[in-house]
């Protein structure tokens, strides 16, 4: 495995996706890219409005590629990023068949089946259309610390 996407949207649930792939990453000697698929904003917004959003979107983007990347550093993983525009989960399938990667790693809210469909899953749909492996890296439960009284 040489080459490992990671999806990020700059949530705590992605960056556990980019932890968890960065680590992976390491432990192969492999590499990674980084992708942020911005939704497409609707020009119904009008100006300045739809300028606004944006702009918003890019600043967004980029705070997450960089989180992400800064991660990848700490530990000496070589990486590259793509900042898309589209519907996330079809945007991150298509790229990972175009860069070749080996495996996709998305993070996952912990939406359960009902509240997942309702609002729809990134990662769900990836995991169902993508014709390579992914993994899902979910949020750990911490528990709670034992203090000897």
């Amino acid at each position: 495995m040489k080459l490992l996407l990671i999806a990020t949207d700059g949530s705590a649930a992605a960056q556990v996706a980019v932890e968890d792939g960065v680590e992976l990453a390491r432990d192969l000697d492999g590499r990674v890219l980084f992708v942020y698929v911005k939704p497409r904003p609707s020009g119904l917004l009008g100006e300045p409005f739809y300028q606004r959003r944006l702009t918003q979107e890019a600043a967004d983007a980029r705070a997450a590629i960089t989180t992400a990347m800064e991660t990848a550093a700490k530990e000496n993983v070589d990486c590259d990023w793509e900042i898309l525009e589209g519907e996330p989960a079809g945007e991150i399938i298509a790229i990972a068949s175009e860069r070749h990667a080996d495996l996709i790693v998305v993070g996952s809210r912990g939406f359960g089946a009902i509240t997942g469909t309702l609002l729809g899953s990134v990662s769900r749909a990836v995991v169902h259309d993508a014709d390579r492996p992914v993994l899902v890296a979910r949020q750990r439960k911490r528990h709670p610390q034992l203090v000897a009284v």
